[in-house]
């Protein structure tokens, strides 16, 4: 296994209430050969996205472009980059912070998908 390398991520607030402890800021020390899907499995388990009264939440998580969708009501993430892909390998070290969760409401997932996967921007960018 190859040295751990700290992961900086952060989320956007989903309302006003959890403003209070913005921005969410995670810092993960990841194992070396950690991959994009291990990370967003582990962002999953730890419930480090928020949930949303209605249960229609929409993420895309980005680094120095999209990788992945996630939605409330999906089981897993939709991958914009290969899921197998090492996580070193698409974070820009000198961001801060390395990964962010952007929020997009309510948005409908497929269609932020669909523009993401053609190059576009999300449903509400």
């Amino acid at each position: 296994m190859q040295n751990p390398f700290p992961v900086i991520v952060w989320r956007d607030s989903v309302c006003a209430g959890d403003d209070c402890d913005a921005p969410h800021e995670w810092k993960l020390d990841a194992p070396g050969n950690m991959t994009l899907r291990a990370f967003l499995d582990a962002c999953l388990a730890r419930r480090y996205l928020a949930s949303i009264s209605g249960g229609e939440a929409t993420w895309v998580l980005e680094s120095t472009r999209p990788l992945a969708v996630l939605a409330q009501q999906w089981a897993g993430p939709r991958f914009l980059a290969a899921p197998e892909s090492p996580l070193l390998s698409l974070v820009d070290p000198a961001a801060n912070p390395h990964l962010n969760f952007r929020y997009r409401r309510q948005a409908d997932p497929d269609q932020v998908f669909e523009s993401l996967s053609r190059g576009g921007p999300s449903a509400d960018s």
